[in-house]
């Protein structure tokens, strides 16, 4: 199978879960992990996980960068890229600096974004106050009554 994956983002330091393997349990690496076939539980990767086209890989996930040409269902805690291939189809709760989703790929889930240094950023709070103005921007309406006293309703 022709791999999906950029010449830059290949490095020949790297583990392979090929495409004839499944596996099932906590799986720790310190370089980059390729997975061409099934993987399930829990990936610890230190370096760049990539998820080659017609691989599906159903896990919690850490790794510095995370290249995604098949499926992945899970939670994804990335330290820097998070990158959809145009193949690629994604259903999870990703957290990571940067998002990536090329044209073609599919995102279902929550992302949660963090600065450089791996801390979380927060969104902006609206205040209760912010809510109610939108009311302001209504141009006054008086109620009008008719000369037996009942409401009439405006134009």
């Amino acid at each position: 199978m022709p791999t999906t994956i950029p010449a830059g983002e290949r490095t020949n330091s790297e583990s392979l879960v090929d495409r004839d393997s499944h596996f099932d349990g906590l799986y720790k690496t310190q370089q980059n992990l390729r997975v061409e076939g099934h993987a399930e539980g829990e990936i610890h990767c230190q370096g760049t996980l990539i998820v080659e086209q017609g691989a599906r890989v159903k896990a919690k996930v850490t790794a510095s960068n995370v290249t995604v040409a098949g499926e992945l269902e899970g939670e994804v805690t990335c330290q820097d890229i998070f990158k959809i291939t145009p193949t690629g189809q994604v259903e999870a709760t990703v957290t990571a600096s940067r998002l990536i989703v090329q044209e073609g790929g599919f995102y279902n889930g929550e992302f949660h974004m963090t600065k450089a240094d791996g801390t979380r950023v927060d969104p902006p709070r609206a205040s209760p106050a912010t809510v109610e103005d939108w009311r302001s921007y209504l141009p006054a309406v008086e109620p009008q009554l008719s000369d037996d006293g009942e409401l009439e309703e405006p134009d």
